[in-house]
């Protein structure tokens, strides 16, 4: 049984999350719904991940600010930071603009998991970041 599922981008994360949460969990049934889903959720939130992407260059900077970070070197950190304020502020914007994607309104058509398709080794935690899909 399908439902449609309007949320937001992020709200689809969460639950995407709640699902890699119980995917390896024992239960035929129960596994076959929780992949579709998966897949589902998979294909709805690759173009935000894809967007997300950080920048090669943008990598590289990153990883010299950290090794200046990890040896305490402010007066290195606050030189890089200049010298790539452009790249720094591109990746700020990059971000916003994911924030403004993962907010958006959406809707997904997802599989139900019935009660009695649960597993027994499910646990409440669990059952709580997936709750919109059981019936």
């Amino acid at each position: 049984m399908m439902i449609k599922v309007e949320s937001t981008n992020r709200e689809l994360l969460d639950l995407f999350r709640g699902l890699e949460a119980v995917k390896t969990i024992k239960g035929a049934r129960f596994a076959i719904l929780v992949g579709k889903n998966l897949k589902e959720l998979k294909y709805k939130l690759t173009p935000i991940e894809e967007a997300a992407a950080p920048s090669i260059a943008f990598q590289e900077v990153s990883i010299q600010m950290r090794e200046l970070m990890e040896a305490e070197d402010s007066d290195g950190v606050k030189k890089l930071e200049e010298e790539n304020k452009e790249l720094i502020e591109a990746r700020k914007t990059q971000m916003a603009a994911i924030e403004d994607m993962l907010d958006a309104p959406t809707s997904v058509d997802l599989h139900k998991i019935r009660e009695d398709q649960l597993p027994d080794e499910v646990t409440g935690e669990q059952i709580e970041k997936i709750l919109e899909l059981i019936v």
